[in-house]
């Protein structure tokens, strides 16, 4: 069935949950881990019909963040799923008191039980209010970025819009869009402290009543990091700085001198040629087109995923007022279907969010068909993407039907593009660490900390004059920060195995595929360490693994 076609009806959770209760007793009186098993399967299985409503209505509302109907029923949805989670609790804790928990451990692996094991310490009663009031808080954002629009030079644009004239030929046309660009945000960045003052408050709150020492902590275990620490993280942070901040720079200076311009500006930065940036050629439907040939050309797998999207039409894919930004992949599970969300805008980018989304996509559809539980299929974000970064590189010879006779100037700015990207991701990174390290800092102070940071991982940042970003606005155009927090330098840790992948598919293509195949078979199965190690990955957290990570692009981008 297609997208568009699939009923909605508002999920009966209070139904759902006395069933889940129903299954609970049965799995704290189940007499044999046969018994067991079964009840825990039907448990996890019986969600699905329920998670998928809840899905639609998600995917809905963010495509229409002004659709009245679908704005109440996330509001309903969000008031609800802290309780549900409670019962999710409760069968976790049934099976680790389950005399066959180890039986059930050796079949679904060590994983699946620290997942339940973390989700005991996340869910209490007294934190639900806490959860309801956090998801009406990012519902609240969500609702005033996307409705930020201006008039720019005749076209109603939203940011999205105008990062388009942001890699115009015309300097002039890039400053405008520049400042219409910063001076949209500024106009609702009052909005944005006050949502993200309550989000600190609401999520340091919650921290302190599950008896972490502070949010980070708690941050870092609904993310299941069980493999490493905060500490990690800024050792890694640490070795961008040393290794791709110079490179960065470099690549920056010798971007300037191409576009024969004294100082690169913010707005010039996105113009990486000065007669155009390559841009894909066709409409919408004639992108999808040819990334259903290109997929059916990769590999048979890819193709049958790919034509299963197009003929049940699972995108949303271009911009469009009232839109929610930027774009995911999220997941139908009872359908064991993914759905891509993006917001096309006429630039390269449409196909780097396509390919990306696309690679999350193609790892949910083999997980989800290889898996036994749904708990199982979805992997944590340092390895899921991994799948979308490198579909991105794996693509890189069909290029050519996007771009034709500009695919070489494609494929150089996007290669240079994921490297010079990832200063920014730890940047981000940073600056939750530093907000969380000091929660009742002022809206002020905690622009004039991203405005630090940027002298540190960003030295060739200059907005031109512009006042607002000058001291730290520039922060809040990150929504990771508000919906999904500490999630950001995820990418810049799996950009590292992106890489490599890439260096590999180069010199032994057949084999580096298996892998990767064998990346997105194994879904959440395995911990973040192990799963690297099944696909014969580095982990980029290791003292020198940065430098070996990138060393082959900084090769071929001769810097």
């Amino acid at each position: 069935m297609k997208f568009k076609d699939i009923p909605y009806h508002r999920p009966d959770l209070a139904g759902v949950a006395d069933q889940l209760r129903s299954l609970i007793e049965g799995i704290r009186g189940a007499k044999s881990y046969e018994e067991l098993r079964d009840l825990y399967v039907a448990f996890d299985a019986s969600q699905g019909e329920t998670d998928d409503m809840i899905t639609i209505a998600h995917i809905r509302n963010t495509i229409n963040t002004a659709d009245p109907f679908y704005e109440e029923e996330m509001r309903y949805i969000n008031g609800e799923m802290p309780r549900l989670a409670l019962l999710e609790k409760e069968a976790g804790e049934a099976l680790l008191a389950s005399p066959f928990a180890d039986d059930f451990s050796r079949e679904f692996g060590d994983i699946m039980m620290k997942n339940i094991q973390a989700q005991q310490r996340l869910s209490n009663e007294s934190v639900v209010e806490d959860k309801v009031r956090e998801s009406e808080l990012q519902q609240q954002y969500s609702k005033v970025s996307a409705g930020c629009t201006t008039v720019f030079r005749g076209e109603t644009c939203n940011f999205y819009g105008l990062l388009k004239h942001m890699q115009s030929t015309d300097r002039a046309e890039r400053k405008e869009a520049f400042e219409a660009w910063a001076d949209l945000y500024e106009s609702v960045s009052g909005k944005l402290d006050a949502i993200y003052d309550e989000m600190i408050e609401v999520r340091c709150r919650m921290a302190e009543k599950l008896g972490f020492k502070n949010y980070t902590e708690m941050a870092y275990l609904q993310r299941h990091r069980f493999d490493y620490n905060a500490e990690d993280v800024a050792n890694f942070r640490r070795q961008v700085r040393e290794v791709i901040v110079p490179a960065c720079q470099k690549l920056y200076e010798r971007q300037r001198q191409n576009l024969g311009i004294d100082t690169l500006y913010y707005y010039d930065e996105s113009l990486v040629y000065p007669e155009g940036n390559a841009i894909p050629q066709g409409s919408r439907d004639e992108l999808v087109a040819a990334a259903q040939k290109m997929y059916r050309e990769l590999s048979p797998e890819t193709g049958e995923f790919f034509d299963k999207m197009v003929e049940d039409e699972m995108f949303d894919l271009e911009t469009k007022p009232g839109k929610r930004g930027g774009g995911y992949c999220t997941s139908l599970a009872g359908r064991k279907m993914p759905f891509i969300f993006s917001n096309f805008n006429g630039t390269s980018a449409d196909v780097d969010v396509l390919t990306h989304e696309a690679g999350h996509a193609f790892a949910f559809y083999t997980s989800c068909r290889t898996q036994p539980l749904s708990g199982l299929t979805h992997t944590t974000s340092e390895i899921a993407e991994i799948h979308s970064m490198s579909m991105e590189h794996w693509t890189y010879p069909w290029m050519k039907y996007f771009f034709g006779d500009a695919t070489e100037k494609y494929l150089y700015a996007h290669l240079s593009s994921a490297l010079m990207t990832v200063p920014y991701l730890v940047s981000v990174d940073e600056f939750q660490h530093r907000v969380f390290e000091n929660p009742t800092m002022s809206a002020a102070e905690r622009r004039a900390v991203w405005h630090e940071i940027e002298t540190i991982y960003l030295p060739w940042r200059n907005y031109d004059g512009n006042k607002f970003l000058e001291e730290g606005g520039f922060w809040m155009q990150k929504q990771h920060v508000f919906l999904y927090p500490f999630y950001y330098v995820d990418y810049a840790l799996a950009q590292m195995g992106a890489f490599e992948f890439y260096g590999r598919m180069k010199n032994d293509r057949e084999n580096a595929w298996k892998d990767y195949y064998k990346l997105c078979q194994t879904g959440g199965s395995k911990g973040y360490f192990d799963t690297l190690k099944l696909a014969n990955l580095s982990c980029p957290l290791k003292e020198g693994a940065v430098a070996k990570a990138v060393a082959g692009v900084l090769d071929e981008l001769k810097v």
